[in-house]
C-alpha cells in the first residue's frame, strides 16, 4: 500500500505547484502596473485638501481655477491695506490671479515662439516715457523684482503694479464707470472698468485690437462670476453712442480683458493712467509672492493652462 501512496503524493504535489505558479502569474503587474506603494506624486497639492493630487486622476472642469482663486485669497496680498483704499475686494485680488495666470499661461505655452503680445507683456523694460515698468524701475530695484531681463520677471513685476494701479483707479471693483466729475465725457474719451482706461486708447499697440477682438469672440471666459462676487455696482450710464460706448459696456462686464488690456497699456502708454504718472499705484512685495505662487501650481501641471486661457 505504501507503494501505491506515494506516486498519488507526488501528482498531488505537482498539482498544487502548478496552480501557485498560476496565482503568481496573474498577480504579478505588468511593465505599465503599478503597485501598491509605487504611486509616485506630481508634487501638487490639492489646496482644498491639503494632499497631493495623483496623477493620472481626472480633475472636474474649473479644477485648477478654483485652486489658484484659493491660492489668491489665502495670500497677504489679499488682506494687505491699501493706502487710501483699505483692504482689496477678495474678488479683485482672485480675479487678477486668474488672468495673470492667463498672461502666464500665454507666455509658458509660446516660449519657443513668442507673440507680440507676450514680447510687449514679458519685455525688459523701455524708455520710461512710454513704459511704466521703467518709470518705476527704481521702486522695483528696491524690491528685487527684475524688469530688465525679458520673460517671466516683467511679467510678474507688471501685474504686481497693474493690482496697485487698480486698487487707486476703482478700488477693485470692476464695474466702474466713468469719473463723473471729469471733463472726458465723450463716448470715445470716457473711462470705464477696473482701470478706467478709454476707447481712444486702442490704437496705441495692434495687440490691443487683437485683445478686443479675442475677447468679444470669447465672452464666457471674462471671469466675470470670479471678479463680481461681493462687489455692488451702482447705476453707472455709458456716454455717448456707436464703438466707443460699446467698448465701455466691454470694459466692465468682462474685467479679464480690462486688466489684459491695461497690462498692455501700462508698457506701451503709461501715461493714460493718472495714478502711474504721479506714482501713486503701489508696488507690494506680498502681491509679487503671490504671484510667484499661482506660477508654481501652474509649473507642477501645465495642463492648468487649458483651464485658464481662451
Amino acid at each position: 500500500m505504501e507503494q501505491t501512496k506515494r506516486p498519488a503524493r507526488f501528482v498531488l504535489a505537482w498539482i498544487l505547484l502548478l496552480i501557485v505558479v498560476t496565482l503568481n502569474s496573474s498577480c504579478t503587474p505588468s511593465g505599465d502596473s503599478v503597485t501598491a506603494g509605487e504611486i509616485t506624486q506630481t508634487g501638487e497639492i490639492d489646496t482644498s485638501t491639503g494632499q497631493p493630487i495623483t496623477p493620472g486622476v481626472s480633475v472636474p472642469d474649473g479644477y485648477y481655477a478654483e485652486q489658484i482663486k484659493t491660492i489668491a485669497g489665502n495670500s497677504t496680498c489679499a488682506s494687505y491695506s491699501w493706502s487710501g483704499r483699505g483692504k482689496a475686494p477678495a474678488a479683485y485680488i482672485k480675479g487678477m490671479a486668474l488672468t495673470y495666470a492667463r498672461s502666464y499661461c500665454r507666455l509658458k505655452t509660446t516660449e519657443a515662439a513668442p507673440t507680440n503680445l507676450i514680447n510687449i507683456l514679458g519685455g525688459r523694460a523701455g524708455s520710461s516715457t512710454t513704459d511704466a515698468l521703467a518709470l518705476y524701475a527704481s521702486t522695483f530695484s528696491s524690491l528685487s523684482m527684475d524688469v530688465n531681463n525679458a520673460g517671466v520677471g516683467p511679467l510678474r513685476s507688471l501685474y504686481t503694479l497693474g493690482i496697485g494701479l487698480g486698487m487707486r483707479e476703482s478700488s477693485g471693483k470692476y464695474c466702474e464707470g466713468r469719473d463723473m466729475s471729469a471733463s472726458n465725457t465723450s463716448a470715445n474719451t470716457a473711462e470705464a472698468g477696473m482701470f478706467q482706461t478709454s476707447y481712444d486708447s486702442i490704437g496705441a499697440s495692434a495687440e490691443l485690437t487683437n485683445l478686443y477682438n479675442e475677447y468679444k469672440a470669447n465672452p464666457n471666459n471674462c471671469f466675470l462670476d470670479t471678479f463680481k462676487v461681493g462687489v455692488s455696482c451702482g447705476s453707472s450710464s455709458i456716454a455717448g453712442s456707436g464703438a466707443g460706448a460699446d467698448y465701455q459696456a466691454f470694459n466692465k462686464s468682462c474685467p479679464a480683458f480690462a486688466a489684459e488690456y491695461a497690462m498692455v497699456m501700462l508698457r506701451v502708454r503709461r501715461n493714460h493712467y493718472g495714478p502711474i504718472n504721479r506714482k501713486e499705484a503701489e508696488v507690494t512685495t506680498s502681491c509679487n509672492q503671490m504671484l510667484k505662487s499661482v506660477e508654481t501650481f501652474i509649473e507642477n501641471d501645465l495642463n492648468s493652462c487649458a483651464d485658464i486661457m481662451l
